[in-house]
């Protein structure tokens, strides 16, 4: 079989429309290397399938019978192409008028380099978070019990980050969305996995996405064992995608939500110790606790559909009950 520059992966579950949009963007923009493109679907009911075969039957698709998740889907067709890059790709994420050719013609003069991202966009073409420090105690507690809320408004972030960026630190000044350097090639410590190109000879010395995890975290894992092996993970500004999130579904999602809190617990237990999982169990305890009693204090008044919020109070729930070891 001969060798390939790229090979787009794309792991789809009831994205039809999405999806569509996404590989079209692909086939009008990709040019100046060769390429393939493969999509596993995870046992959508959207017709995507279907979809694929009349619209994209170029495409080498894999089927799966039930949902695998991110990490066993990305696998399964890694191990099917001898591509030298491959380009982990959202299924609700479009190439923004360009082409890959860039990334690939950096990570050719960077060997050393294992795992580049790029500058992800949101649909009103701000910038959406792409890259960040790897997980630590401070990262989650910030998430879990939401401070950002205390500080209404992104300018008003940016300008506390501006005026104390030499006190917050990298973690914070990430956290309030303060964007240091959105136009600058740097190394980084992880990119998110809606758009992630990661290299042949890297993933093989590395070894693959750690399956363990359903959802949530396999990025930040894959880059973090790429460093602990040498390899480095870089942004690279000078390719744009849109990142349609939360198109696909807008509404909370209890799955979803209790997912990210397991593989957050995994990710911990892998590379941080029973300690820290102890005291981050303590954290999230102590966050969903306030907002579960929030959420019943507000539920005979809000206008919110109780049916949403009855998700929301059992999705807290769910976590809490999470041991974590």
């Amino acid at each position: 079989m001969n060798e390939i520059d790229l090979a787009v992966v794309m792991v789809s579950y009831n994205t039809k429309e999405l999806l569509k949009r996404s590989l079209k963007s692909i086939y009008q923009n990709v040019k100046g290397i060769s390429f393939e493109i493969i999509v596993v679907d995870n046992d959508s009911s959207d017709n995507s399938v279907k979809m694929i075969r009349k619209e994209f039957p170029q495409i080498k698709l894999i089927e799966n019978q039930e949902n695998l998740g991110f990490a066993r889907a990305n696998n399964q067709a890694i191990k099917q192409s001898r591509a030298r890059y491959f380009l982990l790709f959202n299924p609700d994420t479009s190439f923004k008028d360009n082409s890959p050719h860039e990334m690939i013609k950096f990570m050719d003069n960077h060997p050393q380099v294992g795992i580049l991202g790029c500058k992800i966009l949101n649909t009103d073409g701000t910038i959406q978070p792409s890259n960040a420090s790897f997980p630590n105690l401070f990262t989650e507690f910030l998430r879990v019990f939401q401070l950002k809320k205390l500080i209404p408004g992104v300018r008003a972030r940016e300008e506390i980050g501006e005026k104390w960026s030499g006190i917050l630190g990298s973690t914070l000044k990430e956290y309030l969305r303060v964007y240091w350097d959105s136009e600058t090639i740097r190394e980084v410590d992880w990119v998110t996995g809606a758009c992630m190109l990661a290299r042949r000879k890297a993933i093989k010395e590395v070894g693959l996405l750690d399956e363990n995890f359903f959802m949530y975290y396999e990025d930040a894992d894959w880059c973090y064992r790429m460093r602990k092996k040498d390899w480095k993970t870089y942004y690279f500004p000078f390719f744009e995608v849109v990142h349609y999130v939360g198109k696909s579904d807008s509404r909370f999602s209890p799955r979803t939500f209790i997912e990210r809190h397991k593989s957050m617990y995994y990710y911990f237990r892998k590379h941080k110790g029973k300690k820290a999982v102890f005291l981050l169990r303590l954290f999230i305890f102590g966050g969903l606790a306030l907002r579960w009693v929030g959420l019943l204090v507000i539920y005979p008044f809000t206008k919110k559909k109780q049916a949403e919020l009855r998700k929301e109070l059992y999705a807290y729930l769910k976590v809490i009950e999470i041991r974590g070891f």
